[in-house]
């Protein structure tokens, strides 16, 4: 490797991108990081559930453009980090995988630029939704998809103004995901949607069950896109916010929103429809074990590991999971790094989310062809003490790989952070790795 001289590069608001390591690689990674701030997970409103934001700036225009903006997740990365990171370590025709998929940013990203694309997740939800934002299907299959959703929109639309005509009052419908009670669902749902909102919901999701009855591939289209509204028409504050808010949905308001939901992400899969090349494979699995999923050779891995005690996944969807019928076992007992493993005893969880980065590294970096790179984002975090995420990775290595470059920003210090942390930077990582062997 070369000398570590660090060198700056442009700033940005969390912090100026510093870099160390070969220069092609160095340069790629600060520039990679390099990306105008933005309100991350933002949405914009209509006038049925609040205000209209300020218009958004040009990199979250770019977070929200083609299929990208069309379902919150939290923490995933950036769409302009992911492009630079895939077009500066692959070559159009390469296989880029990652393992640690979320939503699918990487390999939406990957698709544009004609790479072949893996994503692996053990999330139920984030699996769902990486396959329908990379879902480019011929075009007789979108269309029908996109009739599928107006038609529907159109009925709840029109049931409703039926019922209230009649002045019906009739309580919200009960359905019965299979292999969830339904008294149980109805206790961790109930109080999250309003009667008029959960009518119209589960109106919608009634008819995605009969769509499934034939066609299950467009059902999970559909369903994704009820999934994205979710949180829109509900009391949840937001994903990574479970206060229960009051918030004023219009009548008829759920409807629409599914029905434009729908309009967006065909409209994506038609502009990611027009770079040829095969469709993206998702599997749902834990990284862990990528040996078992018999992947083809990869060329580059581009991945953003769990953070420690950051995020808690499984709770933020559990309304999800709970509405839409998605079962989660396996993911709620496997979740990486999850915050609600840190909090009886934050020491031996941190020990066990360190052995559990070593193995999805070594995992991962098995995938790899000889020759091949991986680009890993981590950020430093808080799980009852600081945890430095370049220093947990390059714990985890071994004598397979290198590290070829390296570049970091700082970011906001927020609460506790500013006591924990003291004078060292809370950073955010890119770091690159070549298997020599």
């Amino acid at each position: 490797m070369t000398s570590p001289r660090e060198r700056r590069s442009l700033t940005h608001v969390g912090g100026e991108a510093r870099r160390s390591g070969q220069g092609v690689y160095a340069s790629l990674l600060a520039h990679a990081l390099d990306v105008e701030s933005s309100i991350a997970g933002s949405e914009s409103t209509s006038a049925a559930t609040g205000p209209a934001e300020p218009a958004p700036s040009p990199a979250e225009a770019a977070a929200r453009a083609h299929v990208h903006g069309f379902h919150t997740y939290p923490a995933r990365m950036h769409p302009t980090t992911a492009a630079r990171l895939v077009l500066g370590l692959s070559r159009r025709g390469d296989t880029v995988l990652d393992p640690f998929c979320g939503s699918g940013t990487v390999l939406v990203e990957a698709k544009r630029g004609g790479r072949r694309a893996l994503g692996v997740d053990l999330n139920p939800l984030a699996v769902r939704l990486a396959r329908v934002k990379t879902w480019t299907a011929p075009v007789p299959r979108r269309k029908r998809a996109r009739e599928l959703g107006r038609g529907i929109a159109g009925d709840v639309l029109v049931a409703g103004r039926e019922a209230r005509r009649a002045g019906a009052a009739a309580p919200p419908p009960v359905r019965a995901p299979e292999g969830f009670d339904p008294n149980a669902r109805q206790r961790r749902i109930g109080k999250w949607f309003a009667p008029h909102v959960r009518r119209e919901l589960e109106s919608i999701a009634g008819a995605i069950d009969e769509v499934a009855q034939d066609d299950a591939e467009l059902a999970e289209v559909l369903l994704m896109a009820l999934s994205g509204i979710l949180y829109k028409v509900s009391h949840r504050r937001s994903d990574t916010d479970p206060s229960w808010v009051e918030r004023a949905v219009a009548r008829g308001a759920a409807a629409r929103l599914f029905g434009d939901r729908v309009e967006m992400i065909i409209a994506g899969l038609d502009d990611l429809a027009r770079v040829p090349g095969p469709l993206p494979q998702v599997f749902e699995a834990d990284a862990r074990a990528l040996d078992t999923l018999k992947l083809p050779p990869v060329r580059a891995v581009i991945t953003s590991p769990p953070y420690a005690g950051t995020y808690d996944y499984a709770e933020q969807h559990r309304l999800r999971f709970d509405f839409l019928g998605i079962r989660h076992r396996a993911f709620t007992e496997g979740e990486l790094g999850a915050r609600r493993s840190f909090v009886a005893n934050s020491a031996a969880a941190t020990t066990r989310w360190r052995a559990g980065l070593g193995d999805a590294v070594s995992a991962l970096v098995g995938a790899l062809e000889v020759g091949g790179l991986a680009a890993l984002v981590v950020g430093d975090s808080i799980a009852g003490r600081p945890c430095f995420a370049d220093e947990d990775l390059r714990a985890v290595l071994d004598d397979r790989v290198e590290v070829v470059g390296w570049a970091w920003q700082a970011r906001p210090k927020l609460g506790p952070e500013r006591h924990l942390f003291g004078d060292r930077p809370k950073r955010e990582h890119i770091i690159v790795l070549h298997r020599a062997r």
